[in-house]
């Protein structure tokens, strides 16, 4: 049992580190290669980037009963096939319906492929193993991260339409991996799930859950906090420098929250044993908060890196645990549901850019934009608070 244990989850893993280090290879370039080869307009490119984020946004909703009802084996491959179609359909694509429509299906993917990884790892790990197995997962994410667009810069001189087709080789791979995998290791039986949701019933888990659905509030305060650092803090960066500096300092910046990462998740891994899931997400929701906040008090690369380091350490220990959190809150024949609808987070990585460039284009001072922000991040204290709180008494 222990061997079986350790192969499947091994393979989970790496399976989850092949599929982010093809997808930081391209995603990062997207929008340059579009700008770069078709000319398109910022609104044009924009519409792109939030196709993708609205399919997931929307599939999050319909894939959870699937993900509970069909055997997982299937999904996760059905999944990854949607992203192979997607990267070996990209190079033909000239018209700019078929990028919408690759974004369309690339989000659809995302939605299925990355809730049922946490599923699966949770089902083929023992419980008192899963906290450490949710920390190496993001460790791994954040590797890829890390080397992988360093790695596509040397390998874009061959062409973006190669590379594209390397990705969707990658995505085949995986796929041919898992169909050994589970055919060698099944997966483990659940329970079936007794109440019988339809696709169009996941709001009911939000009805019957509210402890589930305040912790989804509280993710889409964190998702909105995260995605001004490469959306509104790096368009801060462009209009307060010169286009030469703000790029040293924003590639500066990148470097310490991958290093920053990189040094206290076992540190952060040995603090989880130590406080509860709840106290670990509130903590890194106000550091998340006060880097943010921090970002627009001073022009001085010191106190930025300063700002980078804070805002990371808060990104570390609230990912980390919002899995282990969020798999605790739930039953095995639920799992599906939860770790999909937890993808309605991104309403806040949609709400976020859009707000922050509105304040950027209506304030002229970076400290009242980032107060603003650091505040709204700050909501998802009380919102963690309270979705322990009532869970605590059910």
């Amino acid at each position: 049992m222990k061997s079986k244990f350790n192969v499947v989850t091994s393979t989970i893993l790496v399976s989850i580190f092949i599929a982010r280090f093809g997808t930081f290879l391209v995603l990062p370039y997207l929008t340059l290669f579009l700008l770069n080869e078709f000319h398109y307009s910022g609104v044009q490119i924009g519409t792109i980037i939030s196709t993708l984020a609205l399919s997931n946004l929307i599939m999050s909703f319909f894939v959870g009963p699937f993900i509970d009802k069909f055997p997982k084996n299937k999904v996760i491959i059905t999944g990854l096939i949607g992203y192979l179609g997607c990267y070996v359909y990209f190079p033909f694509i000239d018209q700019y319906a078929g990028f919408i429509v690759f974004a369309a299906i690339l989000g659809a993917s995302q939605a299925i492929v990355e809730p049922t990884y946490r599923v699966l790892l949770s089902l083929y790990t023992e419980p008192e193993n899963r906290r450490l197995i949710f920390n190496i997962r993001y460790f791994l994410i954040n590797i890829s991260a890390a080397i992988a667009p360093l790695t596509s810069v040397y390998f874009q001189q061959f062409g973006m339409e190669k590379l594209f087709f390397a990705v969707g080789f990658i995505f085949f791979i995986n796929i041919f991996i898992f169909a050994i995998i589970f055919k060698k290791y099944p997966i483990k039986q659940v329970a079936p799930n007794p109440n019988k949701y339809s696709i169009f019933q996941s709001f009911h888990v939000f009805k019957k859950d509210y402890a589930f659905g305040i912790f989804v509030l509280a993710l889409i305060f964190i998702s909105f906090g995260y995605s001004q650092f490469d959306s509104t803090f790096s368009q801060y960066l462009g209009k307060t420098f010169h286009h030469e500096l703000a790029i040293q300092y924003f590639a500066w910046l990148i470097t310490t929250n991958a290093i920053t990462v990189l040094v206290i998740q076992y540190f952060v891994y040995k603090l989880g044993e130590m406080i509860s899931t709840t106290t670990s997400l509130i903590i890194g929701s106000g550091l998340l908060s006060v880097g943010l906040f921090f970002f627009g008090q001073s022009e001085h690369i010191f106190i930025l890196i300063i700002s980078m380091i804070i805002f990371t350490t808060g990104e570390v220990l609230v990912f980390t645990m919002v899995d282990i959190h969020l798999d605790g809150m739930c039953a095995d024949h639920e799992k599906g549901m939860y770790f999909a609808l937890s993808g309605v987070k991104s309403i806040g990585s949609i709400a976020g850019p859009s707000l922050g460039g509105v304040l950027l284009d209506s304030l002229d001072s970076g400290v009242l934009v980032f107060t603003i922000i650091g505040f709204i991040t700050l909501l998802a204290i009380p919102s963690f608070y309270f979705s322990s709180k009532i869970q605590k008494q059910l």
